[in-house]
């Protein structure tokens, strides 16, 4: 064979390639611009029939709607994200708890229960858990079952009846209720699942466990110390600081003390690392101490250790006021109307900020974003995380200010004010198809 007929066999060989290889790109481009197509099918499906992609808090806040009414103000509302489901409560003065459409804020029932309500509504599955006291001239109300403080059923005058009741939150109507005594009187009660049962602590120590399926008593514990800070609850504890400069850790499932950590401050804010079971706890003149837990898990040890180690130790200008573990690291509010951003390993200053007035109870954080309500303005601050750098404000009208903390349904953010109940989101007011309730 010469050497034409050999460069003429190379060159078909190579314009074959080349053909393949024009082929193949051809075919990687279709596929690759296929999948885009279907990817933004299932996007808008998902904007319009499920949830709304995570919010750019950057971009400017609409209000989806609102409700104007006297009567929600001081109201304390909760919220639950669960599969295709989002549930809105509100409960307001004179004892009125209402379920409401996070989608339009329309009322689907309303249930009053009378007297005061002393506890966030807790959503459990199709079952909402609420306390409250009814007023002092009020019938005695027709209860599953009794319980006293004393272990015992108490006639004494000086008793306050304490109802806790299970509602279906599909119609409001009451599943069990159940009758407390107690002679404390206290002013806000905190409710927690662990299983099978509902745990209720309240400020002065004291704790009781219940069967969340029937209301019948399970166990009761007194401290015989008032709480200092609200409880935080992680993996079946209880984390508890004291007025006497103590953490008690119990375990719900039996009532009995896991364990003390002493401490030299009296805590005033608490917050969990579950990654490494560290603890982070404030105090009423600025310090912040990391201490560490050695059993991660929480598992109780027959064997006594020595568990306590404090990590790091920070002073801040004034009370802290709350500490909430994100991503970036521990946002951590005080009383002189600064936020820090703290790394969590050494508690080295990462960003601190300075707002118009004192910060208002807890945080809402979104992601990389915190926002933050003050007193003194009618307005909520949206901090980003990354730099402390303030990238917005949702403005209210003059004379109006938040009441309660921000709680964000799937594609909203619910704020309570002095004037009525807000629904803001940026951009658009996506709307998620209603879903059936019950089960």
């Amino acid at each position: 064979m010469d050497a034409a007929s050999n460069y003429n066999i190379k060159m078909s060989n190579l314009q074959k390639f080349i053909r393949l290889k024009v082929l193949s790109i051809r075919i990687l481009i279709f596929i690759t611009l296929f999948s885009q197509f279907i990817l933004s099918q299932d996007t808008n499906k998902t904007k319009t029939n499920n949830i709304l992609p995570e919010f750019d808090l950057s971009d400017p806040f609409k209000i989806c709607w609102k409700l104007e009414n006297e009567e929600l103000v001081n109201n304390i509302i909760a919220s639950d994200n669960t599969g295709n489901k989002s549930y809105l409560f509100e409960s307001s003065v004179g004892g009125i708890i209402k379920f409401l459409n996070p989608e339009s804020g329309e009322k689907r029932w309303e249930t009053n229960l009378g007297g005061e309500i002393l506890s966030t509504p807790y959503i459990d599955g199709e079952n909402i858990y609420i306390v409250s006291k009814p007023k002092r001239n009020q019938n005695e109300v027709s209860t599953n079952n009794e319980v006293s403080t004393n272990n015992k059923v108490s006639t004494d005058d000086n008793e306050e009846n304490i109802i806790i009741r299970s509602l279906s939150i599909s119609s409001g109507l009451t599943i069990w209720q159940t009758n407390l005594k107690t002679n404390l009187n206290p002013e806000q009660i905190f409710l927690y699942i662990h299983k099978s049962t509902l745990l209720l602590a309240d400020e002065n120590g004291n704790l009781h466990s219940i069967y969340k399926n029937d209301g019948v008593y399970n166990w009761q514990k007194t401290l015989n110390v008032k709480l200092s800070a609200p409880p935080y609850f992680y993996a079946g504890k209880a984390i508890l600081g004291t007025f006497e400069k103590q953490l008690i850790i119990l375990n719900l499932g039996e009532g009995e003390t896991y364990k003390k950590v002493e401490l030299r401050i009296i805590p005033s804010a608490i917050s969990f690392n579950s990654n490494d079971g560290t603890l982070f706890v404030g105090d009423r003149k600025g310090i912040v101490l990391s201490i560490k837990i050695e059993k991660i898990d929480f598992e109780i040890s027959k064997k006594e250790k020595n568990t306590k180690n404090n990590n790091w130790e920070l002073r801040l200008g004034a009370e802290v006021s709350d500490i909430s573990f994100t991503p970036r690291g521990l946002l951590i509010t005080s009383l002189d109307n600064f936020v820090y951003l703290i790394s969590v390993e050494k508690g080295n200053l990462i960003w601190k900020r300075r707002l118009a007035g004192r910060i208002f109870e807890k945080s809402l954080v979104l992601d990389n974003y915190a926002l933050l309500t003050t007193i003194a303005e009618p307005a909520i601050s949206v901090v980003d995380l990354s730099t402390g750098r303030l990238i917005n404000k949702i403005i209210l009208e003059d004379g109006n200010f938040v009441t309660a903390n921000l709680i964000k349904t799937r594609n909203k953010i619910i704020v309570p004010t002095s004037k009525g109940l807000y629904a803001f989101s940026p951009n658009e007011c996506y709307k998620v198809e209603d879903q059936p309730l019950g089960r």
